[in-house]
């Protein structure tokens, strides 16, 4: 990890979140537990990954369940904290950890635990397996605790293989290895937990590049386009549709509007407002979901403006939110 951290994040934005209301409405059968990520699809349909029961659920807009997603294929397992020199243990539960929805609307989702990256139809028919269940490693056919992937509209596929490795790691439409790039290190193009990979409309690859408290930009062969430096711990990234990139900042209890030069342009970090906010993702009507994997269980919905300081957790994440961005400034 870089020895000098990046300064916290602090409440700085010109721009108000509107909280939704009463937003997920689920029933009293789904207790939602460190909620890690969340994706709007084609139709208006959120999807919501977990790790408590029932840990892939699809939404309607409104936020009420639709259905649950690859319930026959979730596993608990025990995920491990490897930021020493000792794998330590953490916890057994469903180790979601990344979620994409493709540009057809299919699921794509990590499971730290099991080293898995699986792609889901938006019915819930699991179509592809990539990894070896359980079975970490850094090669061509393994990941060791992969966090998110990507998927461009050629069907290429990018996955962040973040806690164990230090790379990304891309395959073709088939799920066949084309080229993998990055190691530990503190180097432009190196990485200390590559968390979270998106892209925006023109093809390039932004890399939430956690314990080195930046984001850097690729092409999609891997060559660095450019790194943006100083932002603190940032967990989650989305590139909007809006020509904005999203991010989130657990630790900080921050969410950030960035430019694509790697300007903040907001900071929505007002006391109170997140509990370790773990991903980030938009809507096509203007809304900001937001995941939460506090050690307090919420759900609410966005409103750009939070801070708090938890301490931070390994692959762990307890909410999830629905917000607006309104243009008044403050």
């Amino acid at each position: 990890m870089n020895p000098l951290r990046a300064p916290c994040f602090v409440d700085g934005s010109r721009l108000a979140f509107q909280r939704v209301p009463d937003w997920p409405a689920l029933p009293a059968s789904i207790v939602l537990d460190r909620v890690v990520g969340l994706a709007e699809d084609s139709r208006g349909f959120v999807y919501l990954a977990h790790r408590g029961d029932r840990p892939l659920l699809r939404l309607k807009p409104d936020g009420t369940l639709d259905r649950e997603i690859g319930a026959a294929h979730m596993q608990r397992t025990t995920a491990y904290d490897l930021r020493g020199p000792v794998p330590i243990p953490i916890a057994t539960r469903y180790w979601m950890h990344g979620l994409h929805v493709d540009p057809w609307d299919n699921l794509w989702v990590t499971d730290v635990g099991r080293h898995l990256v699986m792609k889901f139809s938006p019915e819930g028919e699991l179509l592809m397996t990539l990894g070896v269940d359980g079975v970490g490693g850094t090669d061509a056919t393994h990941f060791n605790q992969p966090t998110q992937i990507c998927v461009f509209p050629n069907g290429h596929i990018y996955v962040t293989d973040g806690y164990g490795n230090s790379r990304v790691v891309h395959f073709d439409a088939r799920g066949q290895f084309i080229s993998a790039w990055g190691e530990r290190g503190v180097e432009p193009g190196q990485f200390h937990t590559p968390h979270m990979i998106t892209r925006d409309a023109e093809g390039r690859l932004y890399v939430s590049d956690r314990e080195n408290d930046r984001i850097q930009v690729f092409d999609e062969s891997g060559r660095i386009l450019a790194v943006w430096p100083g932002l603190h711990s940032v967990d989650g990234l989305h590139a909007g549709a809006d020509g904005m990139i999203y991010a989130s900042c657990g630790i900080d209890n921050a969410v950030l509007r960035l430019d694509r030069n790697g300007r903040v342009l907001d900071v929505w970090a007002q006391p109170g407002e997140f509990i370790y906010p773990h991903g980030v993702a938009t809507g096509r009507d203007g809304s900001v979901y937001i995941a939460e994997t506090g050690d307090i269980w919420r759900v609410d919905g966005p409103k750009p403006e939070q801070r708090y300081s938890v301490p931070r957790p390994g692959p762990e994440g307890s909410g999830a939110q629905k917000r607006f961005i309104g243009a008044a400034a403050r």
